[in-house]
């Protein structure tokens, strides 16, 4: 399409479309009333998405964006890439849109009167929506919400990469034409809003002479590097190799004088560049030599499939230098990289964010580092579900479980694999009492589902946890909360375990009983089983679940 109607024109065409639907999308999330954390949220990545689309979609408008972008190959190549991220936003929204349909209903007793709309004195009262309250499907069908918006944040990484890119670009463009410098000064914070960018670029150029017989002329001096010698692939592999010598020797000259034969972005053999290794490694000189050689901070290293030796790919595939200081805890690393334009919200190719791997290796002040960057506290793996607050509650950091919370860590979601817990799940599970009441206290649901709809409080009766039994309790948990299969309370689960002493406290706490699971069964009867033959009768603690009994898993 691009190459029939114009690049500009083509961009600009699927820009006014996707941004005609965000708008739409947000104003059908800003009808909702009593909506849970998770739509709030939503609405909030929605109309973000927005308003970088509207800037956009102004900027290409412009005829001083449109020449100065006919004008360069490299711009005009960079926006093109932009096509399929925008046509993939505005469908992830579109579907996110028709999943959430159904779990709303009209709420006649609050009807808004608009003002806009009113004619001849009478005004028109337009219906708002409500989450379905009481509606057990709300739940069952949530997770397709969920997913939906797992598939927004993979569109939306994607989209923040190419808008990024080509803001960089324009950054490094600039610096060329003031200074002639191929290296973009420090203090450049990734910034994903291409369209004021491009106007900026626009107006900056307007006094700058060009030459009017080149029709396709870039203006200053072209981004591309200094021409090294051409080599093969196992050269370059070999010539990368040294460099990572260099690195790990901390020899600044033996990494400079690699470099007078290979490009600095040189890749190994799974596409590592020096600079990846270099902010592994911590070394700040290093890194910051790399940098102003013009290594890419953006460099993902190669997706590969196969466990050799162990190690699961999704930890490393396709992660950028920041991720591997996050990582490590190189602050200092994090620091220059952030100064040279690294996107806090990159995404390895299994979903993991920078500020995932700060908050797996409770390196709070990178955490803190990164959210001052607008880094995405709500992150998600894309493999596993995972967040930054999952990893805070896994290990026991209080600290920064805290610091999540505080900075709008949604305390619902659910893991994709294997369990679907929540951050809560793990808490209990954990028997953290602190960890429980903090996330209680901040309005965690009692009663959130996990796989085979086994709540917090079943996990709690099955292992016999007397204090975290009491505590869910008093935040409104459901004493006869029944899972999926086994139709079983906790009551049903303590019995399982042959856990007394929380059979007697949930007894006196009111639950019922004479309540019967799938089989008939009361809890008295299946303690009289289990007593006679624990391990045919035994559930995990962690999971209290029927299927997945198994711990396959190295997490709880």
């Amino acid at each position: 399409m691009a190459e029939v109607i114009g690049t500009v024109a083509a961009v600009l065409q699927l820009t006014q479309a996707a941004a005609t639907t965000a708008l739409q999308v947000y104003e059908f999330f800003s009808v909702i009333h009593n909506a849970p954390q998770e739509i709030s949220t939503l609405s909030r990545d929605v109309r973000a998405f927005y308003t970088l689309f509207h800037n956009l979609e102004t900027s290409l408008g412009s005829a001083s964006v449109k020449a100065a972008i006919d004008r360069d190959v490299e711009i005009e190549t960079a926006v093109k890439t932009l096509i399929d991220p925008i046509s993939n936003c505005r469908a992830a929204l579109s579907r996110m849109k028709d999943k959430l349909s159904p779990h709303l209903r009209a709420d006649i007793s609050s009807l808004q009167v608009s003002k806009q709309d009113s004619e001849a004195g009478r005004p028109i009262s337009v219906e708002r929506l409500r989450m379905r309250s009481g509606n057990v499907s709300w739940f069952f069908k949530r997770k397709e919400v969920f997913a939906s918006a797992l598939e927004l944040e993979r569109t939306k990484a994607t989209f923040g990469d190419a808008m990024g890119s080509i803001t960089l670009l324009l950054a490094l463009k600039q610096s060329t034409i003031k200074s002639e410098s191929r290296v973009i000064a420090q203090n450049h914070d990734f910034n994903d809003d291409a369209g004021s960018a491009l106007s900026s670029y626009a107006t900056s150029i307007v006094d700058v002479q060009q030459d009017e017989s080149s029709a396709k002329k870039p203006l200053g001096r072209s981004i591309a590097r200094t021409e090294k010698p051409k080599t093969d692939i196992q050269t370059r592999i070999k010539l990368a190799r040294e460099l990572k010598i260099g690195i790990d020797g901390n020899s600044k000259f033996v990494v400079k004088a690699v470099l007078q034969h290979v490009d600095v972005d040189v890749r190994g053999r799974k596409g590592r560049t020096a600079l990846s290794h270099a902010a592994e490694a911590g070394n700040v000189e290093i890194t910051k030599l790399l940098l102003e050689e013009g290594a890419s901070v953006s460099a993902r290293q190669y997706s590969v499939s196969g466990w050799a030796g162990g190690h699961n790919p999704h930890h490393c595939s396709g992660i950028t230098p920041l991720h591997w200081a996050a990582r490590k805890g190189n602050k200092q690393v994090v620091e220059l990289l952030l100064q040279y334009g690294a996107n806090p919200n990159a995404r390895g190719t299994a979903g993991r964010a920078p500020i995932q791997e700060a908050s797996c290796g409770n390196h709070i002040e990178i955490v803190k580092l990164l959210l001052s960057k607008k880094a995405d506290v709500n992150a998600q793996s894309y493999y596993d579900g995972w967040t930054s607050l999952h990893e805070a509650v896994f290990a026991k950091r209080i600290q920064l479980v805290q610091l999540l919370i505080a900075s709008g860590a949604l305390l619902n979601v659910h893991l994709i694999y294997p369990d679907e817990k929540a951050p809560l799940h793990f808490a209990v599970a954990l028997q953290s009492l602190r960890t429980t009441k903090m996330l209680l206290e901040a309005e965690a649901d009692p009663n959130v589902l996990m796989v085979e709809d086994i709540t917090p409080l079943h996990l709690a009766a099955a292992a016999g946890w007397i204090p975290g039994i009491e505590l869910l309790v008093s935040f409104g948990a459901d004493l006869d909360a029944r899972d999926t299969f086994t139709h079983e309370t906790p009551l049903h689960k303590s019995a399982r375990n042959r856990q007394v002493r929380a059979i007697k406290k949930l007894c006196g706490l009111g639950a019922n009983r004479e309540a019967k699971n799938c089989d008939g069964q009361s809890y008295a009867d299946i303690l009289e089983c289990a007593t006679e033959d624990p391990k045919e009768w035994a559930v995990h603690n962690s999971r209290a679940s029927y299927f997945r009994q198994q711990n396959d898993s190295a997490r709880p």
